[in-house]
């Protein structure tokens, strides 16, 4: 099941480039504005992120009856509480122990990836877990 959920959300991916470039591109104005942002200004504008996300997908399934959860189990797996917020603290901590800026750029890259894909399946599971205890 891992392995399936793993498969469908990385082809999702490919097609989210839009997302991607109106959040970098927000995230660019705002570092043109004000200047390169600390740990918390950064997971300050990925918790905003987290949050509309959030927003939007309680407000589209509100009011709708359901035989089963499995619209709220969507919700609760795709809002990505930790898989979104997870690789912003590890680059900071990879920042944190000043090693040179390629490895920093390459711990930082690799854990958007890495903690991106693993943490959205470590969030399905917990929704899983979650449904079948209510």
């Amino acid at each position: 099941m891992a392995e399936q959920y793993l498969q469908s959300m990385l082809a999702g991916e490919s097609r989210a480039y839009g997302f991607t470039i109106a959040f970098w591109g927000s995230g660019a104005l705002l570092i043109n504005q004000y200047g390169a942002p600390n740990l918390l200004q950064a997971l300050s504008y990925g918790f905003g992120a987290v949050l509309g996300f959030g927003l939007l997908a309680f407000t589209t399934l509100r009011g709708q009856q359901t035989e089963n959860s499995e619209e709220a189990l969507m919700v609760l797996s795709t809002v990505h509480y930790l898989s979104a917020l997870m690789p912003m603290i590890v680059t900071h901590g990879a920042i944190q122990l000043n090693l040179n800026p390629e490895l920093t750029f390459l711990i930082g890259g690799m854990s958007v990836s890495l903690l991106y894909n693993l943490l959205s399946v470590l969030e399905e599971d917990i929704a899983e877990l979650i449904e079948k205890s209510i």
